[in-house]
């Protein structure tokens, strides 16, 4: 007898989410039986040819498809090795074979077991999260499930943070088009994950936490770089009647520049964020649990930019993030704005010389209220309250270090 095995999601009509996976069983090219596997994923997310789920995905149940393949390929194999042992044998026996690889017990109440990313989705779902930093910790959970699948191990409540952090540094040589993440970023995402597990600790999920017995690195920035006011001018005013596009994008940065918000808020906002002469938002980054409500004055530039481009149906035509950045690289070019300065290498750690116009992005324009502002009234509080940092930010210390410099300057004018 030759026996012999193939899965199907389970075919019901209309339904396409969450259905059963099941083992159909051939002797002698005859089938003879179907059964349930006892899991079960979307019809998008099964791959028909490979036999098992597309790599990255997680279940309704919360389930990886590492987990699950590596369940379904111990059940497809023991067909073909029980048939080879057992050439004479009954589906019957088959069958109890299968419920055993399978850990289904006959006349017993399933009992639903809670894995990390069972846990993961309800934190995800009982926090209170903006949109992007919602998206951020999907992006955590991809990682931790490429992660899983390189070690071929499950992730637990108990993961190695040591061996998951060397993932995340050296991920850049396992897959291709990946670049090598800055020590920042990783420092990132495993904040995020400290702040599950504290989550979880808290709400009595969990009873340890992991990164009791693991000490996270401090993130490190250089000092941040910002265009003067004069050079703001000089962009706002350089004509760019020859690249009309560009030029849009131009006022866009000018307008950023003079309002200081984050890029992400920034591409939100419509004609119902101007009230009375100020632009008004909620911060994103501070949405999640301290909603602060931003007020800044709009100068005359920032009005005659929102009157340019009125009757939209977002306040001024935003692109996408991306070409955003591509094109403030542009026009600071063509402008003019290429003088050095000392960026911070993300992946070494160590300063370096970059003309402006190669580092120059969206975020720039926040740095440039700020550090203009900063440099004419040292009170962080009163420049915190237009750019949207909470009181006592530590980012402020790194503006006090270029006011620092210009009160060192003015000094050494009289010696």
């Amino acid at each position: 007898m030759i026996a012999s095995s193939k899965i199907y999601p389970e075919k019901r009509k209309g339904i396409e989410k969450n259905v059963p996976l099941m083992l159909h069983i051939f002797f002698d090219k005859k089938r003879v039986s179907v059964f349930n596997t006892g899991f079960r994923c979307d019809l998008i997310q099964w791959d028909t040819d490979k036999q098992l789920m597309k790599r990255n995905q997680v279940n309704k149940a919360g389930q990886t498809s590492t987990t699950i393949n590596i369940k379904l390929n111990a059940i497809r194999g023991t067909v073909d090795t029980w048939a080879a042992i057992n050439p004479s044998g009954t589906i019957e026996q088959l069958l109890k074979e299968l419920r055993t690889v399978a850990d289904k017990k006959e006349k017993v109440e399933a009992v639903e077991v809670e894995t990390f990313y069972t846990l993961f989705n309800r934190f995800l779902s009982e926090r209170k999260l903006s949109k992007n930093r919602h998206d951020h910790y999907l992006v955590l959970m991809r990682c931790l499930q490429r992660f899983e699948a390189h070690t071929k191990q499950p992730i637990s409540f108990d993961i190695d943070l040591h061996s998951f952090e060397n993932y995340l540094s050296i991920e850049h040589t396992l897959i291709d088009k990946q670049d090598q993440r800055g020590q920042n970023t990783i420092i990132g995402l495993m904040s995020k994950l400290r702040s599950f597990f504290l989550w979880a600790v808290a709400n009595e999920h969990l009873t340890k936490n992991p990164f009791n017995k693991f000490k996270l690195s401090e993130a490190k920035y250089g000092t941040p770089f910002f265009i003067s006011i004069v050079e703001r001018n000089h962009l706002y005013n350089f004509d760019l009647s020859k690249r009309k596009e560009l030029a849009v994008q131009r006022d866009i940065f000018i307008f950023q520049c003079l309002i200081g918000c984050r890029v992400g808020d920034l591409m939100r906002l419509t004609a119902a964020n101007v009230i009375n002469g100020f632009i008004e938002y909620i911060a994103g980054k501070t949405s999640d649990e301290n909603p602060l409500t931003i007020r800044v004055p709009l100068t005359e530039a920032a009005t005659e930019i929102i009157n340019r481009y009125a009757g939209g149906e977002m306040l001024l035509p935003f692109i996408s993030e991306t070409n955003y950045n591509l094109a403030i690289k542009e026009m600071f070019l063509l402008a003019g704005l290429t003088r050095n300065v000392t960026v911070l290498n993300t992946v070494t750690r160590k300063d370096e010389q970059k003309p402006l116009n190669e580092v120059a992005s969206s975020h720039i324009a926040r740095r440039t209220l700020i550090g203009n502002l900063y440099s004419k009234v040292q009170d962080p509080n009163i420049v915190g309250s237009l750019s949207g940092h909470v009181e006592g930010s530590r980012a402020f210390a790194r503006y006090r270090q270029i006011d620092d410099k210009i009160k060192t300057d003015i000094i050494n004018l009289i010696q």
